[in-house]
């Protein structure tokens, strides 16, 4: 589910709705053998997401995507977790990379969905693996498009919080 919040001018839920996100993460979630899951993504603004990784992240500084893995469904549901992208900051970093703002949010959807599957980057090993999953899912989306593999940079081998205890859930904040 997509959510945009009521703070979106007409130009950002523009982007949003360009970007395909409901589709991009249902073919993300059918390739990482979770078809069927659900995962709520939240498009908002900086104020929002500083405020979401101040209570989440104890940071009090806004951040592009962040990933909350779901605490468990007692109904049962299989219930990935939560993502929230502030379209303002991915239409920045849109603008310095010299791409399209809705290639942007597709990156940062895609790269917060690996983050509740249970992918960081915080060595340079799991950094290439989650930069080649990365590409791997959203080469395979653009050709269902009929378009060409975007570009994606090589993340970062180190993360920018502590890692969390073995089988810990912890929001996750992207780049």
């Amino acid at each position: 589910m997509i959510q945009l919040a009521p703070s979106l001018n007409g130009w950002a839920r523009a982007q949003v709705e360009g970007s395909a996100l409901a589709e991009l993460l249902e073919g993300c979630l059918a390739a990482l053998g979770r078809g069927g899951w659900e995962v709520s993504c939240r498009c908002t603004d900086d104020r929002e997401l500083q405020e979401l990784s101040h209570r989440f992240r104890q940071e009090d500084r806004p951040t592009d995507v962040l990933a909350v893995p779901a605490a468990g469904d007692p109904a049962g549901g299989w219930v990935l977790g939560d993502l929230a992208i502030s379209v303002e900051r991915a239409a920045r970093q849109a603008a310095a990379s010299g791409g399209p703002p809705e290639a942007e949010l597709r990156l940062l959807a895609v790269h917060g969905l690996l983050h509740l599957c249970g992918h960081d980057h915080d060595t340079p090993e799991r950094a290439g693996a989650m930069t080649r999953a990365t590409r791997h899912l959203l080469a395979a989306a653009a050709a269902e498009r009929g378009e060409p593999a975007p570009a994606v940079p090589e993340l970062a081998g180190a993360d920018d919080g502590a890692p969390a205890p073995a089988g810990t859930p912890r929001a996750s904040a992207a780049r």
